[in-house]
């Protein structure tokens, strides 16, 4: 079997932080390996939507990425709903879901690793499982401070503070991350641990 392989310059990483790796091509072949991989991904948030911060830098959209040899890649994320479930609950974040498809027009890719004690399999199976209990529809999706802003108000959150909250349901903590020439508004605002147990009160 012949297996395609991305061209992707990994730079150093220091213990409980994460650094962005220059994104390749897209198409990603199934290797087969033992135990999953786990990839952040960073795109241009909303596509044209994530430049409204110029002349500062764009806004990335993170999705996590579980390549598993058994199960098949399962990418995740936090989105706002649209008219799916009517009018009440429009523009408030839900998990999104789907398999066997990476996203497009990825500018950064971060290894993300099982913390200490734990196998990157139970790692990998916990962030899955945790997205599955999350309370879809009940807190609003926000904009950044000042809509240009690299930061969200307290107690507002968007897609990048679910995906930081739910690494921080199963880590104990949202990893630290560094993309250069992006900005991340939402990822030092992680949703809390509660949103990932079923336990939000509308």
């Amino acid at each position: 079997m012949t297996v395609q392989k991305n061209t992707i310059r990994k730079t150093a990483t220091t213990p409980g932080s994460s650094t962005a790796m220059s994104a390749g091509p897209t198409t990603i072949a199934h290797a087969q390996h033992s135990e999953p991989n786990v990839t952040l991904y960073g795109r241009i948030a909303a596509g044209p939507v994530g430049y409204v911060s110029w002349p500062d830098p764009p806004d990335l959209h993170f999705s996590i990425i579980v390549d598993d040899a058994y199960n098949g890649i399962i990418v995740l994320d936090g989105q706002p709903s649209l008219w799916e479930t009517g009018l009440r609950n429009m523009a408030l974040i839900r998990t999104n879901r789907y398999e066997n498809l990476t996203p497009g027009g990825v500018r950064v890719r971060i290894p993300l690793h099982a913390p200490a004690g734990m196998s990157q399999r139970e790692f990998a199976r916990q962030i899955v499982a945790n997205s599955q209990k999350f309370v879809s529809y009940v807190a609003p999706y926000s904009a950044p401070k000042n809509i240009r802003g690299s930061r969200m108000r307290s107690g507002e959150y968007n897609s990048s503070s679910y995906v930081a909250g739910l690494l921080s349901s199963v880590m104990g903590y949202a990893p630290s991350i560094s993309t250069p020439g992006f900005q991340a508004p939402g990822w030092e605002n992680p949703m809390p641990g509660h949103f990932f147990k079923g336990e939000a009160i509308r």
